[in-house]
């Protein structure tokens, strides 16, 4: 839920019960999958996947396809690090949780995030919308998980937990 200027409401204020126990959450603080979105998730190909090869170099994160459009929230309470944009990572921002040492990095938004550096946010919280900005081939959020604060630090692979994470209510 939105209130009109790109925020939504924290998971905590709807509460695990209200979830279908599939999809319970344990932590208020998350986590929760990057994107809402109704029904199946679609990861792509092995195209889309970490470590698969891209025009001179590795593909250091997780494509999620839907459509433009598609609410993205934090994963995890957070603190943002960095938004922007430019020719390769488009619109983008990147976020940090300290009880993980995590950044959770969001490239390709369809608009500049309203998010600022220093900002805390909840998770659930939404950071953007899903779009086809920079160097891209289609609509998707490509998702990042690297270890420690930075989009610098090292990158490890972010499906096994994107397919663990419950959606956050929409």
């Amino acid at each position: 839920d939105s209130d009109g200027v790109g925020h939504s409401r924290n998971v905590a204020a709807v509460g695990a019960a209200a979830l279908p126990t599939s999809q319970a959450i344990t932590s208020e603080s998350g986590p929760v999958h990057p994107v809402r979105i109704e029904g199946a998730i679609d990861y792509g190909d092995s195209g889309a996947r970490f470590g698969a090869s891209r025009w001179g170099h590795v593909h250091e994160g997780q494509d999620v396809f839907g459509d433009s459009g598609t609410p993205l929230v934090a994963v995890r309470d957070a603190i943002v690090l960095e938004t922007g944009s430019d020719g390769g990572r488009g619109n983008y921002v990147a976020i940090y949780n300290s009880a993980e040492d995590q950044t959770y990095v969001y490239l390709h938004l369809l608009r500049p995030s309203p998010l600022k550096r220093g900002e805390e946010v909840a998770a659930g919280t939404q950071v953007g919308a899903m779009g086809c900005t920079g160097s891209c081939y289609g609509t998707h959020l490509h998702f990042e998980v690297r270890l420690g604060r930075g989009v610098e630090r090292k990158p490890i692979d972010p499906l096994p937990l994107l397919e663990r994470w419950p959606q956050a209510p929409g």
